[in-house]
């Protein structure tokens, strides 16, 4: 979503644009998703009707993107990897980011039938890298996406650069100030926080929580139709921090939003400060932690014990490693979803002590 920023912006309406930013429904993963956007864009501003029989197409990218994007699998076309992701991006009539579910399924099929269409080169950079060239007669065109999922830093066609309008960059507050805001209970920043949890999938409910949790996780990364509410570029984490909230707003009504708007926050502040993509599991360095922050201030933690709980899980979980887009993600999302009860269980009962 674009959001325009104006200098003396008040802090909570650059939160409030920040979140609306940050929280994104996408079917499928969002590396692939990505690599798809990469050449709808093209596609885009293509100066002639694409005639796929003919197209040719070159994708470099990131050593991170490519571990996720080669090992998900493309909703609807069920089929794993870099190529399907590409066909689905020169296939689709989306709009925006979420390029799977108008993709024409028949033409990206014969699309990946041809032999020899598309180069696809991994490279040594890290985080968020994709360049996609598509070349057919005599027009080519490239296009750079970089630092976000979504962010086209150059888009070239035919030798003339396309400026396409990016929301300025907003740093996300630091964890006294997401304290603080959750405490004023603002009403412009609780209803999307609310939004972000009633718009959430929640899988099958006959399942206990973390079970929930961990297949809805795989489903997706398996190639499964779900719209899942991302947030910092991440639907694993969505779901990670939905569910779990989602019960507990359940439970307790819209006075549990001020939890929820912190962890959604947290999450908004590891993601800046250790990376949206990187070896390590998102979940447990992120998610992770951010969920732990929102279930303790929930219960009454004070600062430090939601400074010391976010320390204990991401060092706890630290040992976690990501292995690409897999249906193992959902092991990783069960385990770190039991840490995070136990050790928020942990800390409140000292409080209570």
């Amino acid at each position: 979503m674009s959001v325009t920023i104006e200098p003396g912006m008040s802090e909570a309406k650059r939160v409030a644009a920040l979140l609306k930013r940050e929280i994104v429904e996408v079917v499928g993963c969002t590396e692939p998703a990505s690599c798809a956007y990469a050449f709808r864009t093209l596609a885009r501003h293509w100066p002639a009707p694409l005639d796929l029989p003919t197209v040719r197409a070159h994708l470099w990218v990131s050593r991170d993107v490519y571990r996720n994007a080669s090992t998900a699998v493309v909703p609807f076309l069920h089929q794993r990897g870099v190529r399907a992701a590409v066909a689905a991006g020169l296939t689709t009539s989306a709009a925006g980011f979420n390029v799977f579910p108008r993709m024409n399924v028949a033409a990206a099929r014969a699309l990946l039938r041809r032999r020899g269409w598309l180069e696809v080169q991994p490279l040594r950079k890290r985080g968020i890298w994709v360049r996609a060239e598509l070349i057919q007669d005599a027009h080519r065109g490239e296009v750079l996406i970089a630092d976000r999922h979504d962010r086209v830093a150059r888009l070239v066609v035919d030798g003339r650069e396309i400026k396409l309008k990016n929301p300025a960059p907003i740093t996300p507050p630091g964890l006294d100030a997401i304290v603080r805001l959750a405490r004023r209970r603002m009403p412009a920043l609780e209803t999307i926080a609310e939004d972000f949890l009633l718009k959430q999938a929640e899988g099958t409910r006959r399942l206990s929580l973390e079970k929930r949790v961990a297949r809805l996780v795989r489903e997706r990364m398996c190639g499964h139709r779900h719209a899942i509410m991302t947030i910092t570029g991440s639907g694993n984490h969505g779901i990670f921090l939905g569910l779990p909230l989602r019960e507990l707003y359940r439970e307790q009504g819209r006075s549990v939003l001020p939890a929820v708007l912190l962890a959604l926050l947290v999450q908004l502040r590891l993601s800046q400060e250790r990376s949206r993509i990187s070896d390590d599991c998102g979940l447990a360095i992120k998610a992770a932690p951010a969920l732990a922050a929102g279930l303790a201030f929930a219960r009454g933690a004070t600062l430090p014990q939601i400074r010391g709980v976010i320390r204990s899980v991401t060092r706890k979980l630290r040992s976690l490693e990501c292995q690409g887009a897999r249906a193992s993600c959902g092991a990783k999302a069960e385990k770190s979803l039991r840490l995070v009860m136990d050790e928020v269980n942990a800390v409140t009962a000292k409080s209570h002590d």
